[in-house]
């Protein structure tokens, strides 16, 4: 209480004038902050924006926070806090939340005076000064809002690991990897790999032979997925491209871009440099960059950068589990926007990107919680590897899961460029901290929850592992987390059934149990066919009474499974004009069996060290974005 008014609550502050002067209200800003013609800038974006002419300044970095907040205070003739005491800054009650406090932008400062404490650069003059009226000054002061959240990041630091580490497991710990496998699961693993062992010392032959037939018989419904995935392309891959209708930029809500950060000093500018060619609002991007503690040489590197007031750096604390979903959890709650998308360090998403999302969740269902952007690869021509990596890319994000979306099944989401409803994050408790393929399971968790998925028409083009260690630790880390996901949705799976119904359980198997399935049990294939190639049966007439059912499901497997999976990627392919890796499309099995060292890798891994997380280093392309992508020109919605 100062001065018979409670500072922290918003019915004291009047209603911001009707129509306002901005020249006169921010003239105080004209001795010696900024010249005339950056005032009228920032009234124009203003303007244009829907956003008071400082916050436009601001997020285009033609105004510091600091010197903003700093003049305000001297107009308003209240305090400043200097960045030596801001470590004094607390909530102004002990019994205020984290949320409240950012909410508010409302602190206290300890000391000899005890002053309440504002976070100044997210206020107009004209609505702080008479808000002010009545308010014994010495007893207030302004910081910068970064300033401010920062303190309240600090104070609650406990809280916010809490949150980031164990939030989902406190809440739901059956859909959290970090909950131990139930008993029935290992006792059914254990008990099928000692009934495998056993009929296979006993009848080496006859155990291949029904092996073979359930195997090709679980590979059935994947083959027909892959089936209707390349109806779904051809059917599609014609329709002409309906235009997104542009939004005024003052109607934009507010929009959070999440990008975790870790040992990417050497990519850092060019990601930056891509964010700030968005066609949005600079003022309605809320940019958080999450950096480890430890991460020295990153956090030189970004704050070398000087960048906009839009850019917010958030610097999380060196605690377990070290992985990227638990990052993304630390700093959710300083999240502003109504909407979030993930970018990951070395992303070059097309300018359109966010506009596309919107639209989307504009003309999708009510329960459209999630629309996932396509991923591509700029490097495709750096190695055999990143070729069928990006054939990989190309049928997975243009054929198969647009199809997946069309059918209404899960869609086990992709690691970055994922744009959620932040509502319908928050509820489900953000991402799981425990598991390395927190996209694939947060998909999945949409799905349980009653939420749907889509996928939009704009690229995020990243760079691909261009050689063979890298791949192989990062495919370790993808296949782990498709079996913790697998595993963790399969603790009860008559609950799992009931939520996602029949056709959503099924898509799940196909789509998470599949992957991981098919990955394993490829190689043996070979080694059968090589096998049987040695003993001139190969060919031969089926004999036997499995021979013919064997053969049959074989056969279509083979045609359906193998045949869909090259000829989506080669359709595919051929619309995203990567004419020259056609001819790697028959390359493609022997890259396959890459994905299954990788996958076996990945088991043992969630046996000895599942949460282990397998860094990818960045910034080792030698093919450059396309020119495009790359920041040479101001960005589409800037003035000059």
């Amino acid at each position: 209480m100062l001065g018979g008014k409670q500072i922290g609550d918003a019915r004291v502050w009047p209603a911001p004038d009707a129509h306002p002067d901005p020249f006169t209200d921010y003239e105080f800003l004209l001795h010696g902050t900024i010249d005339r013609a950056t005032l009228a800038l920032g009234v124009a974006l203003g303007a244009r924006w829907g956003v008071a002419p400082h916050q436009a300044l601001i997020s285009t970095g033609r105004l510091d926070a600091e010197d903003y907040t700093r003049a305000l205070a001297r107009h308003c003739g209240v305090g400043f806090v200097e960045p030596e005491q801001r470590h004094r800054l607390v909530p102004p009650a002990p019994a205020l939340r984290p949320r409240d406090c950012l909410r508010t932008g409302l602190l206290k400062q300890r000391g000899a005076r005890v002053r309440a404490v504002l976070a100044g650069d997210n206020r107009n003059p004209a609505d702080l000064r008479r808000g002010l009226a009545g308010i014994d000054k010495r007893f207030l002061a302004l910081a910068p809002q970064p300033a401010v959240r920062a303190a309240i990041c600090r104070h609650f630091e406990t809280a916010f690991k809490g949150h980031a580490a164990e939030g989902l497991h406190r809440r739901d710990p059956d859909r959290s990897a970090k909950s131990p496998l139930p008993r029935w699961i290992i006792g059914t693993l254990t008990a099928a790999a000692i009934a495998i062992a056993g009929s296979l010392a006993v009848s080496f032959t006859d155990t291949i032979r029904v092996l073979s037939l359930l195997t090709a018989a679980l590979f059935v419904p994947i083959a027909g997925l892959r089936i209707a995935a390349l109806w779904h392309f051809a059917t599609k891959a014609g329709a002409p491209i309906r235009a997104v209708p542009r939004i005024p930029d003052a109607a934009l809500p507010v929009y959070t871009l999440l990008v975790p950060l870790l040992r990417e000093a050497a990519v850092v500018g060019r990601l930056t440099d891509a964010l700030k060619r968005l066609d949005y609002p600079a003022a309605k991007l809320d940019i958080k960059l999450i950096l480890e503690e430890t991460d020295h040489e990153t956090l030189a590197a970004v704050r070398a950068l000087r960048l906009p007031g839009n850019f917010e750096l958030v610097v999380a604390p060196d605690f377990a589990p070290r992985t990227k979903p638990k990052a993304l959890n630390f700093a959710m709650p300083l999240a502003r926007g109504d909407y979030v998308v993930i970018y990951d360090a070395e992303d070059l998403p097309e300018p359109d990107q966010l506009r596309k999302a919107l639209h989307g969740f504009r003309v999708g269902p009510p329960n459209l919680a999630c629309v996932q952007a396509k991923l591509n690869l700029y490097n495709a021509g750096q190695s055999w590897l990143t070729k069928q990596f990006t054939l990989e890319y190309t049928a997975l994000f243009d054929g198969l899961l647009p199809a997946l979306s069309a059918f209404g099944l899960p869609i086990p989401l992709g690691g970055t460029s994922n744009h959620f409803r932040i509502s319908a994050l928050k509820w489900l408790s953000g991402w799981d901290a425990y598991n390395v393929t927190e996209d694939a399971d947060l998909g999945i968790r949409l799905a349980r929850a009653g939420y749907s998925c889509g996928v939009i028409d704009s690229t995020t083009h990243e760079e691909a592992p261009p050689h063979l260690r890298l791949w192989v630790a990062q495919r370790t880390r993808w296949m782990k987390g498709y079996i913790q996901t697998y595993l963790v949705h399969m603790r009860h799976p008559r609950r799992t059934l009931r939520e996602l119904g029949w056709r959503g359980f099924l898509g799940f198997q196909l789509m998470v149990g599949g992957t991981v399935l098919s990955a394993l049990v490829h190689p043996w294939f070979y080694a059968l066919a090589a096998y049987d190639f040695v003993r001139s049966t190969l060919f031969a007439a089926p004999a036997g009474l499995l021979g013919w059912p064997i053969w049959g499901l074989a056969a279509f497997v083979f045609l359906g499974g193998y045949g869909g999976a090259l000829a989506l990627a080669a359709f595919a392919a051929r619309k995203r004009r990567h004419r020259l890796l056609l001819p790697q499309i028959a390359l493609m099995p022997a890259y396959w069996l890459l994905v299954s060292w990788g996958t076996y890798r990945g088991l043992w891994h969630f046996v000895t060290k599942r949460f282990a997380w397998e860094k990818t280093p960045h910034g080792l392309a030698r093919i450059m974005p396309p020119s495009g992508l790359r920041n040479n020109g101001r960005a589409p919605h800037s003035p000059v």
